[in-house]
């Protein structure tokens, strides 16, 4: 049993750094082409609703209160057209056997007066495993009939089912073409609406949401500071982002703006806050203080990160001023 602890604790404390989230904006693929007045045509091949899931994500798509893209009736005063096609639309299956767990004695022994088991039975049971596949191909084209967006996008979900006390339905009857469309219709529609917020994500702005390592230590002979590091770090892990950064600033000040892990953690919060040109200073601060090779790496990625959102804010503030 101490063999077993020795090598199960030490899993315990792997991947349990202290982190804080963080937005960053995307752009639009198509940001350039400005496509704001777009035609949806239906879906060719599209018996699971692709098309109508595509236009709800599409009318519903803004950015800061701002509607991203408006659906025309027709070809007039528009900026580009949406086409596509559903490429697949599949429900696969097969049985197959597992073995049960629970063993059953077969044949029992009786010695001096007491009865155990000398013979284990062990029984199959059935399976029966459901594939659903959807790949549906977009493309967008300009004014001029240029593709500038092209993409297939494949959803899947698997159904994994053992029936220990019943029995799992025939062969022939999932061969039924009504049940087969039956099951189609169940899941795949599903799967079509999941690829319509993965093509918006692609052709309009979002935010991604992105979980960051906190520098969780301090370097410093001082006891008091080291304890009053570790009280923010612990605000932090509660979400207690007010409170954190509140300490966090009192610190700076005791410390001179002299340690970089307090300057890159107050940079975080301003991050995490969407503060970002403050967030930028304290990253930068922090930047000219470290000398620990791991945590510049840290440092510089969030410098990386944050003037990225900030081009992006721009060319996404750019984009929509035009519409």
């Amino acid at each position: 049993m101490k063999k077993w602890l020795f090598l199960i604790v030490p899993l315990l404390f792997i991947g349990c750094s202290t982190k804080l989230k963080v937005k960053t904006l995307q752009t639009s693929n198509i940001a350039k082409e400005n496509i704001h007045n777009i035609f949806l045509e239906q879906f060719t091949n599209d018996n699971i609703n692709q098309t109508n899931y595509l236009e709800d994500e599409i009318v519903n798509a803004t950015w800061n209160n701002k509607k991203i893209f408006t659906i025309k009736p027709s070809f007039e005063d528009i900026d580009g057209v949406i086409s596509g096609e559903v490429l697949e639309s599949k429900f696969n299956f097969y049985t197959y056997y597992d073995e049960d767990l629970t063993s059953r004695c077969a044949r029992y022994e009786v010695s001096n007066g007491i009865k155990s088991c000398v013979e284990y039975r062990y029984r199959r049971i059935p399976c029966q495993r459901k594939d659903f596949r959807v790949k549906t191909q977009v493309k967008i084209l300009n004014t001029n009939h240029e593709i500038v967006f092209s993409k297939i996008y494949t959803k899947s979900k698997i159904e994994d089912k053992c029936y220990r006390y019943s029995r799992p339905l025939s062969s022939l009857f999932l061969y039924n073409t009504h049940y087969y469309n039956q099951e189609v219709q169940r899941i795949n529609p599903r799967l079509a609406r999941e690829i319509a917020k993965d093509i918006i994500k692609d052709i309009a702005p979002h935010y991604r949401v992105l979980k960051i390592d906190v520098i969780d230590s301090i370097n410093s002979n001082n006891n008091v500071i080291k304890k009053e590091f570790e009280d923010i770090i612990n605000e932090i892990k509660k979400e207690n982002i007010d409170s954190a950064e509140y300490k966090l600033e009192k610190l700076n000040n005791k410390l001179y703006s002299n340690s970089y892990e307090v300057l890159y953690n107050l940079g975080l919060i301003n991050e995490n806050k969407n503060r970002l040109h403050k967030a930028i200073y304290y990253y930068e601060q922090a930047s000219k203080l470290c000398n620990d090779d791991k945590d510049s790496i840290l440092i510089y990625d969030a410098i990386d990160r944050v003037e990225m959102t900030l081009r992006n804010i721009d060319e996404t503030k750019a984009q929509l001023d035009n519409i």
